[in-house]
């Protein structure tokens, strides 16, 4: 056989390796890949509860399990239950969804839609559950940032830090409104590793996103029909922002500090697993009997103390009452629910008849005719009162010497329903 015979044989090997490599890596473009798991979300939120605001909004999220149609966005995306959901693939038509599953602590929401609305063409998302670092890889935000449906912005990670006690996900790669709950994918691997949630204002490149690890723990829990909610430790932790230390006790939040502990201890492990954020420490302890071992260090001892714990409620099984146009629940914050059990109005529809009459959003109910609820039931007894109601209400002071205000209304309720978010 000739040289040009050989030449032209290796020729044609070399094109055919080429397209079939071609091919291949075609076929691998996470950008498009999203796409065919990336929706858009509509939310319309009439009584807000919790953390909502009134209005209409939009966002993205993302399929996870296709057989189960569930998806991932952020709970300021979702909403807290009140809201009314729809999702759509690209091309496709709106179809209504539900919120499944909230978690304050990550921004996190699982949403559901029948399965017969999921198309043929769509896929799952791949979430990256490994412990590798991510500073410096190379990312996309896909959302649907100011409009511009099904679009991506490109950065990197600066690194996985903790912000306002909570670990999260630092890149440069744009975060804009309608990104929120959209997938950050590792343009390497074509992995999510994150959940678009914020940027910070008036600041440039500093974009975050919720990270996947934390967030595989709890899709995991959730599909195994257990409890994924965050334990409520008995104490709660500090910061040290100059020594970057997040695991200080500092103080409690659900009751007294267990007394083998004192104020000024670190955490260095939970069950002689080393953290080193909150976020490490409430994902170990997701899922579990309530029974930890940490490992407290003072000066250079350390030593294990035994904790015991119960975990949050999930915001959608906690009732609430819808009084004339306004929502009426637990106080949100969880200190100040748990010091005094007192209820709270969360939002009051403008121009109804709670609103006419003198309710205040994010104030809290002390009585209703000089007797104090005892819980969501009674509130709703004293209310349906045929009488004229004497309602009142703290509120927080306007003056720099006082800390709550108080007032009073006269108010005979027209309707009182008492209702659950899911």
């Amino acid at each position: 056989m000739s040289f040009l015979s050989n030449l032209r044989g290796y020729r044609f090997l070399f094109c055919l390796i080429f397209g079939i490599f071609s091919a291949s890596t075609a076929k691998a473009d996470p950008i498009d890949d999203a796409n065919t798991y990336a929706v858009r979300i509509k939310s319309s939120v009439r009584n807000a509860a919790f953390f909502d605001k009134a209005g209409t909004s939009s966002g993205a999220g993302f399929l996870i399990d296709k057989e189960r149609g569930l998806f991932l966005s952020n709970a300021h995306v979702s909403g807290y239950g009140t809201a009314r959901l729809e999702i759509s693939f690209k091309d496709e038509k709106f179809q209504e969804a539900e919120v499944l599953y909230v978690d304050v602590e990550h921004d996190l929401a699982i949403l559901g839609i029948s399965k017969k609305h999921i198309p043929e063409k769509a896929t799952e998302a791949k979430l990256d559950c490994s412990d590798r670092k991510l500073n410096g890889v190379e990312v996309a935000a896909f959302g649907h940032p100011e409009g511009l449906s099904y679009s991506a912005s490109r950065g990197i990670v600066s690194q996985v830090r903790v912000y306002d006690g909570t670990d999260w996900i630092q890149t440069d790669a744009a975060i804009n409104p309608g990104n929120s709950g959209g997938p950050l994918i590792d343009l390497r691997s074509g992995l999510v590793v994150g959940i678009n949630a914020m940027a910070l204002k008036d600041t440039e490149g500093l974009n975050f996103a919720v990270p996947s690890k934390p967030i595989c723990k709890i899709v995991d829990l959730y599909k195994a029909g257990t409890n994924a909610q965050p334990p409520l430790l008995p104490f709660t932790f500090g910061t040290n922002e100059d020594t970057e230390e997040y695991l200080i006790v500092a103080g409690d939040r659900y009751g007294d500090i267990p007394k083998d502990f004192k104020i000024g201890d670190r955490v260095t492990a939970v069950n002689k697993v080393p953290v080193k954020s909150p976020t490490e420490v409430f994902t170990l302890l997701r899922g579990t009997d309530g029974k930890a071992t940490f490992t407290l260090k003072s000066g250079k001892k350390e030593r294990d103390v035994n904790v015991s714990y119960g975990f949050e409620e999930g915001y959608l099984e906690k009732p609430y009452i819808l009084l004339d146009g306004a929502l009426i629940a637990e106080a949100y914050y969880r200190e100040m629910w748990n010091i005094d059990h007192m209820y709270q109005i969360h939002s009051v529809q403008k121009g109804s008849y709670a609103d006419r009459y003198g309710l205040i959003g994010r104030a809290i109910i002390s009585a209703v005719n000089g007797e104090k609820p005892k819980d969501l039931s009674h509130l709703k007894k004293l209310l349906e009162s045929k009488d004229t109601s004497l309602l009142t209400l703290r509120t927080w002071s306007g003056r720099n010497q006082y800390l709550f205000d108080y007032y009073e209304v006269e108010y005979t309720p027209r309707e009182v329903e008492m209702m659950n978010a899911m």
